[in-house]
């Protein structure tokens, strides 16, 4: 339990009924940065600050909903932060949020940004200038072709006309298909709805494309392979490079983070952050 005298903002608190008050999300953020681990903290920052939410008894390995509003955003937690004093966690809680945008859609693509926003030697790729699924207009003779107006990349990088997308498992779900308890009507219906789904995948990043966008998937295996993260952020510079006829200061901002010792630092981190139940065991990276 935490007393306090003073120090905090008035409306610090939210009454839900007429015998429990929670604390509002900025303050629910400063109250965790004393207790947990700063990249911990910063991925419950792209949580208030987001679209998804972890399941709350579990919000390692347990469900994750999507299509939520945001509680907060970055510059609230800010403003907040600005009027709190002498409250334990602060000097955490203003470093974390630094590394922390708005509107992420999911608690995979949120992992991602985190690691390209974080400071190299602490396990990130310094790249600090990104936007989290800011739409993107296609463009005119396409839409006059009958192809989608917009499309959205999770993360777009603001210096490099590169970008990101987390493709999940939904993406390819061939495994979610019960085969041993379907008629073949239904297999050949679960099948083709995959398929629409991967045409529609491939489909938004040559419209991406075709605006100046290069897009690179992000999988699964990709973050948890030693080093598969590495690969895909440099194929990006290389793309881009390719793209622009020209080397900048962000492509070489991204090959420094490629040294074997950060590299390693980096992929302890992932492992740490991973839903998955190994995880636990590699918090202290």
């Amino acid at each position: 339990m935490t007393v306090y005298g003073d120090g905090l903002p008035a409306g610090s608190f939210a009454r839900v009924s007429s015998e429990f008050t929670i604390p509002c999300p900025e303050l629910l953020f400063l109250e965790l940065a004393s207790v947990m681990d700063p990249a911990a903290l910063e991925l419950v920052g792209y949580e208030l600050c987001g679209t998804f939410s972890r399941d709350p008894a579990n919000p390692r390995t347990g469900g994750v909903t999507h299509g939520l509003s945001p509680l907060t955003s970055v510059q609230k937690i800010k403003d907040y932060l600005s009027r709190c004093t002498g409250i334990r966690g602060l000097g955490a809680a203003w470093r974390a949020i630094e590394r922390v945008r708005d509107d992420a859609w999911s608690a995979m693509e949120a992992i991602v940004a985190l690691l390209l926003v974080r400071p190299q030697n602490e396990g990130g790729y310094g790249i600090g200038e990104l936007v989290l699924n800011e739409r993107e207009n296609t463009p005119g003779e396409l839409k006059r072709r009958g192809v989608r107006g917009s499309r959205v990349p999770d993360i777009g990088l603001a210096n490099l006309p590169v970008g990101f997308n987390y493709d999940g498992r939904g993406h390819l779900d061939l495994g979610s298909i019960p085969v041993e308890t379907q008629s073949a009507g239904e297999i050949k219906a679960a099948l083709a709805e995959v398929r629409e789904k991967y045409v529609d995948d491939l489909r938004r990043n040559r419209e991406l494309l075709a605006g100046g966008r290069i897009v690179m998937p992000v999988v699964a295996e990709d973050l948890m392979e030693y080093g598969g993260l590495d690969t895909v952020i440099l194929e990006a510079v290389l793309a881009a490079e390719r793209l622009t006829g020209r080397s900048g200061e962000e492509g070489a901002r991204v090959r420094r983070a490629l040294d074997k010792r950060l590299s390693a630092k980096r992929q302890q981190l992932i492992w740490s952050l991973y839903p998955w139940t190994g995880g636990r065991s590699l918090g202290d990276y």
